[in-house]
C-alpha cells in the first residue's frame, strides 16, 4: 500500500468516526430533553449545555463545506442542490420528530409572527446579501472559526447592520412588525387543527413533502432522477457523478485538505448519500433537540445581543431605554435605574454561537483539515466578476445586508429556514421563498452565476 492510500484510508477512517460520535451526541442531547421533560419535569436546560449543542449542527456545515462562500454561491444559484437536499431531509425528518415528542413533552416552541412587511422585505434584503457575502449569520460563527479571513469583515458588517436596526426599530415597528400580522400561524393552524395528535398527522404530510425533495431532487443540473440520493441510497442509480472542477479548485485552496472528504462531498453517489444519513440525521435530532431543551436554534440575535452590551457599556440609559433591545438584551428602566440582565432575555443563544464557533474551529484543524489561519483568500466567484481587492467591502456589506434583513424579518437561516420550518411556521417558509429568489438576482446579476447551470454567464 502506498503512501497515498494509507494517508487516504486515514482520512477516511477519521471522517466516519466523527460522523458516528456527533451521531451519538445528537442522540444523547435528543434523549436528554425527553427524559429532562416527560421524568424530570423540567421544561429549560441549563444555558451552558448551550457550549455543547451546536457542535452537531455546526461540524456538519464544517464537513460539507458551508463555510466557503463559493460553496454557498453554488447552492444559492442551484448549480448545486445539495444543501437544499439536505434541508429537505432535516425539514423533513425534523418536523416529523418534533410535533411526534410533542405528543408526550412542552417543546420550547418559538414559532415566529407572520408580519408581511418585515417576513417579506426583510427576506429580499437577507437573499440578496447572503448573494453578496456568501454567508448565512451561522456560517459567519463557523467560518471565524475555520480561520477564514473575510469572516471577519463580515462579522463586523453582520454586527453593524444588527446594530442599524436596532436603532430605527421603534420608529419603524409599527410598519414591519404590526402591519399586516397574522401571529405564529403554522400549516397546521390556518386550517383549524390543534389538537397534538391531529397536528402530528399534519407534520406527517409536511414531512413526506419535504422529504421526497431529498430523495428525488438530483444533485446537479440536467442529471436524472436516478442519479437522487433516493437512489443512491439503496445502491442504486447511475454512476458516481463528481464535480471535478469543485474538487480540482477545493485541493488548491486547501492542500492540506482530507482528501477523502474532499471527493465525497464533491460527487453524487451511492457513498454520498449513505454519508448523508447519518450526518444528516446528527444534525437533525440536534435541531429537535434544543427545542426541546431550551429554545429554538438561532444565530443572528447574537448579534444584536452584542450590539446591546456594548452599547450598555458606553451609554447604559440609552441601552436600556432602546426598546429593541428590551426585547432580548435584558435591558430595562427600573425606578429611573438602567439594569441590565444579559441573558434573563435571550437565552442560550450566545453560547450556541460559540459552541458554532467552536465546531468550525475542531472540525476545521482534527477532521476537514481546512482550517484557514486567516490567511487572504478571495472567493473565486468574486475573482471572476471583480478585482479581488475589494472582496472585503464585498463581505462586509453583504452581512450587514444579511444582518439587517434578519433581525427585520426576527429571523435567519436558522431561526427561520431551519427552526421555524421545522415548527410548520407560514412566516419562516415565505421567508425561505423570498431569501431564495433575492439571493437567485444577485447571484445572476453581480456575479454572472448561471442559474440552474454550472459555469457563468457572458
Amino acid at each position: 500500500m502506498t503512501k497515498e492510500d494509507k494517508d487516504f484510508k486515514r482520512d477516511k477512517s477519521i471522517f466516519w468516526k466523527s460522523v458516528y460520535a456527533l451521531l451519538i451526541l445528537a442522540i444523547s442531547l435528543f434523549i436528554g430533553g425527553i427524559v429532562m421533560q416527560y421524568v424530570f419535569h423540567q421544561t429549560k436546560a441549563p444555558l451552558l449545555l448551550g457550549l455543547i449543542v451546536a457542535l452537531p449542527l455546526a461540524i456538519p456545515l464544517e464537513l460539507w463545506n458551508f463555510t466557503d462562500p463559493d460553496t454557498l454561491f453554488r447552492v444559492m444559484a442551484f448549480q448545486d442542490r445539495f444543501l437544499m437536499v439536505c434541508f429537505g431531509f432535516a425539514i423533513g425528518v425534523g418536523a416529523i420528530l418534533l410535533y411526534a415528542v410533542a405528543l408526550i413533552t412542552h417543546p420550547n416552541f418559538g414559532i415566529k409572527d407572520f408580519f408581511v412587511p418585515g417576513i417579506v422585505i426583510g427576506g429580499i434584503i437577507f437573499g440578496a446579501g447572503v448573494g453578496l457575502a456568501g454567508y448565512f449569520p451561522g456560517t459567519i460563527w463557523i467560518a471565524l472559526g475555520t480561520g477564514r479571513r473575510d469572516a471577519i469583515y463580515a462579522a463586523l458588517g453582520g454586527l453593524l447592520g444588527a446594530f442599524s436596526w436596532s436603532v430605527i426599530f421603534s420608529g419603524v415597528r409599527g410598519f414591519f412588525w404590526n402591519t399586516l400580522n397574522f401571529g405564529p400561524i403554522t400549516w397546521a393552524s390556518i386550517f383549524g387543527i390543534k389538537a397534538k395528535v391531529d397536528v402530528f398527522f399534519v407534520s406527517l404530510i409536511f414531512g413526506i413533502i419535504l422529504i421526497a425533495v431529498f430523495l428525488l431532487l438530483p444533485r446537479y443540473p440536467r442529471t436524472k432522477v436516478k442519479n437522487s440520493c433516493g437512489y443512491h441510497m439503496f445502491g442504486k442509480g447511475e454512476k458516481t457523478i463528481t464535480f471535478d472542477a469543485v474538487i480540482k479548485e477545493d485541493f488548491e485552496k486547501y492542500p492540506k485538505a482530507n482528501k477523502y472528504l474532499t471527493r465525497l462531498i464533491n460527487e453524487s453517489s451511492v457513498e454520498n448519500a449513505r454519508m448523508t444519513i447519518p450526518l444528516g440525521m446528527a444534525f437533525t435530532i440536534t435541531a429537535v433537540a434544543v427545542i426541546i431543551l431550551h429554545q429554538i436554534f438561532g444565530e443572528s440575535t447574537t448579534f444584536s445581543w452584542i450590539g446591546a452590551q456594548l452599547s450598555y457599556m458606553v451609554n447604559s440609559t440609552w441601552a436600556a431605554s432602546n426598546s429593541y433591545f428590551q426585547l432580548f438584551g435584558g435591558m430595562h428602566i427600573i425606578n429611573g435605574v438602567p439594569v441590565n440582565k444579559p441573558f434573563s432575555e435571550i437565552g442560550w443563544e450566545p453560547f450556541t454561537d460559540l459552541s458554532s464557533l467552536l465546531g468550525g474551529l475542531i472540525s476545521s484543524v482534527l477532521i476537514s483539515r481546512r482550517f484557514m489561519g486567516f490567511k487572504k483568500q478571495v472567493p473565486n466567484a468574486w475573482k471572476h466578476s471583480h478585482n479581488p481587492r475589494y472582496r472585503p467591502i464585498g463581505s462586509f456589506v453583504g452581512a450587514f445586508m444579511v444582518l439587517f434583513g434578519a433581525r427585520m424579518a426576527n429571523g435567519c437561516a436558522s431561526g427561520h429556514i431551519l427552526s421555524g420550518d421545522i415548527q410548520m411556521a407560514v412566516s419562516s417558509f415565505v421567508f425561505m421563498m423570498f431569501v431564495l429568489i433575492s439571493a437567485w438576482i444577485m447571484l445572476r446579476f453581480f456575479y454572472h452565476l448561471k442559474i440552474n447551470a454550472w459555469g457563468y454567464t457572458r
